[in-house]
């Protein structure tokens, strides 16, 4: 069979590439940077190599099953997080038909893109690093049918057209503290921020992002966020403004497998739900449709179309809560987390419809 090309060496992308030599091909991958998992964000103090523990919903063995090889061995099981409400926590445990996990991302041995790319290279895979796709006249140069994977970049959105949010951060992140102190998982929902701000620690590696979309985080936010995390006891040593790039929410028309004559996966496809932002899940399952489209390219487009059956009601339910902020979201997420016990055993697992794939794999 012909070379398959498939740009980005991130979640879907090595999904997409391990899925396509499978099918009998051979694939080559082109990754911007000097290797999987590597720098992430180019930030005035010089590249900040970004390792962050990621909990996200995935029913493992069916999501292992439908892309064809195990995701267990780089899987934590994520039981109970912590949640602030506007200033009141609460300790939310995982009933057990919710599955969900943890999962390093980043450059280290231990992360989930270390152990994808570890298995592709075992397949014969080749890569290809330092090897930018970033404009249109490098979009040109590419095959027909070539997946590109290329996660949050700007740069493709752009240069394709297709329509995007952009988003900021504030970032910390390192080992210095006593991890077992702490749960996995904080989250963090304020008037300071319409997304959300989290705490997060696996492996030995511990880190702490504030987001959000449109536009840039205030100085105050900024502030609420290390203060609060102070008064836990987390403390970093340093903090980092980071451009988080292309959110693929700017449209109900983001979700699309094919794009011209390339076919899309993970981000870039509009995989992640527009609600939270999960990603992890719909980067795996759109890794294997976007190799289905090359062989088979009706039987791909109604299957990303079912597993994104509820991407446009996370859209508008998206659209309410900013048009509602700072109460709409303090009121949902005190009744949720009030009511949490009652409703959590039977239908919490159902609270995830909206993230690519969930329950339809």
């Amino acid at each position: 069979m012909a070379e398959r090309i498939v740009v980005g060496a991130g979640l879907s992308g090595l999904t997409a590439a391990i899925c396509l030599r499978r099918q009998g091909h051979e694939v080559r991958v082109l990754e911007r940077r000097d290797g999987v998992g590597g720098p992430a964000r180019d930030l005035p103090t010089g590249d900040l190599t970004y390792m962050m523990a990621d909990g996200t919903p995935i029913q493992l063995e069916r999501l292992s099953r439908y892309i064809g090889f195990d995701l267990a061995p780089a899987c934590l099981p994520l039981r109970r997080i912590r949640v602030n409400s506007f200033g009141k926590y609460y300790e939310v445990e995982f009933p057990p038909n919710l599955p969900t996990w943890l999962v390093e991302r980043g450059p280290r041995p231990t992360s989930l893109d270390q152990y994808l790319y570890r298995m592709a290279l075992g397949m014969g895979i080749r890569f290809e690093f330092n090897h930018a796709i970033r404009t249109k006249k490098d979009l040109d140069q590419l095959p027909p049918r070539t997946i590109l994977a290329t996660g949050l970049s700007k740069d493709v959105f752009q240069a394709l057209g297709i329509p995007y949010l952009p988003s900021y951060g504030f970032l910390a992140q390192g080992p210095r503290f006593v991890l077992e102190a702490f749960p996995l998982v904080i989250v963090y929902m304020d008037r300071h921020s319409w997304d959300y701000g989290f705490f997060s620690h696996v492996n030995g590696i511990g880190g702490a992002l504030l987001f959000q979309r449109k536009k840039p985080l205030s100085p105050e936010a900024k502030m609420w966020f290390v203060e609060t995390l102070a008064r836990e006891g987390i403390e970093f040593s340093h903090w980092w403004d980071v451009d988080l790039a292309g959110i693929p929410a700017a449209s109900l028309k983001n979700p699309r497998l094919f794009h011209g004559r390339f076919i899309l996966a993970g981000t870039l496809s509009g995989a992640m739900d527009p609600l939270l932002l999960f990603g992890v899940h719909g980067a795996l399952v759109t890794g294997r449709v976007a190799a289905q489209a090359v062989d088979d390219p009706e039987r791909a487009i109604r299957e990303f179309r079912r597993i994104n059956l509820f991407w446009r009601w996370s859209f508008l339910n998206r659209s309410l809560v900013e048009a509602t902020h700072p109460w709409g979201m303090k009121l949902a997420s005190r009744m949720i987390l009030e009511l949490y016990p009652l409703y959590a055993p039977l239908t919490l697992r159902y609270l995830f419809l909206t993230v690519p794939g969930w329950l339809r794999i």
